[in-house]
């Protein structure tokens, strides 16, 4: 038998949106939120496994994409991506970046990386009741144009609640508000998990370049960054995939 594949998560959104608080609780760190999984500076990134099934997710951190970080990213995950997951708060509903559904229909069609997304709706407290999730996403799919394009160009909407487990405890209610936010949190765990093991049944997504450009970025890692490799800062599909990955991390 072959060596089993892992499957690799991409985790994107504006700071501040539950982005990181996901990345944790889906890498089985639900006791603190400030357990922190980073990597370096510009990703967080743990391996997991559920239910005998390999996973490496990766967080991004801050709004600028650069050649260097996404030469980073595609040293991280060598095989290529299983999924992205756009995570999205209310603020997604009441905001839209101009443009933006012109970028997406240039880039996300275009290169192929529509089917590889989904939409995470987090904070949202009735995400067991299937009527409200329903009424939410039609909400998005009528809110404006633009919004309206980003939804129905991704491959689903799923709907978490990732309440706080690290406040300060001061009588039994407190205690009782913990326990009930980590159940909470392990059936928004469960949720996107059952989800992903359907969803990754996809092959992965990867640059035609990927391979090309490993060793280079390999190379430029391991010499501090001092200068980046013309392999990737000239390869237009890597400019692509910055485009795409700063039009998440801006969406909001």
């Amino acid at each position: 038998m072959g060596k089993e594949k892992t499957r690799n998560l991409l985790i994107v959104g504006q700071t501040g949106g539950g982005k990181s608080t996901l990345a944790n609780v889906l890498s089985g760190i639900v006791d603190s939120e400030e357990h922190s999984i980073s990597e370096n500076e510009n990703f967080q990134k743990k391996d997991f496994e559920w239910r005998g099934t390999k996973y490496r997710v990766v967080d991004t951190i801050g709004k600028e994409v650069t050649y260097e970080k996404m030469g980073e990213l595609i040293h991280l995950i060598p095989e290529g991506l299983n999924q992205v997951l756009l995570v999205i708060d209310g603020k997604f509903m009441i905001k839209e970046k101009i443009g933006l559904s012109e970028l997406f229909r240039k880039l996300i069609f275009e290169d192929g990386i529509a089917e590889y997304i989904t939409i995470v709706r987090t904070k949202f407290s009735n995400f067991k009741n299937k009527d409200k999730c329903e009424a939410d996403k039609k909400q998005l799919h009528n809110e404006n144009e633009n919004i309206a394009n980003i939804v129905r160009s991704c491959r689903d909407v799923i709907y978490v609640d990732n309440p706080p487990t690290n406040i300060q405890i001061i009588d039994e209610e407190d205690e009782e508000t913990v326990i009930t936010n980590k159940k909470i949190r392990d059936r928004s765990r469960k949720i996107i998990l059952d989800y992903l093991d359907k969803a990754c049944q996809v092959d992965y997504f990867r640059l035609k370049t990927w391979d090309q450009i490993r060793k280079p970025i390999a190379e430029y890692l391991e010499s501090n960054c001092e200068d980046v490799p013309p392999e990737l800062e000239k390869n237009k599909e890597v400019e692509t995939l910055i485009k795409i990955t700063e039009s998440f991390c801006t969406i909001t």
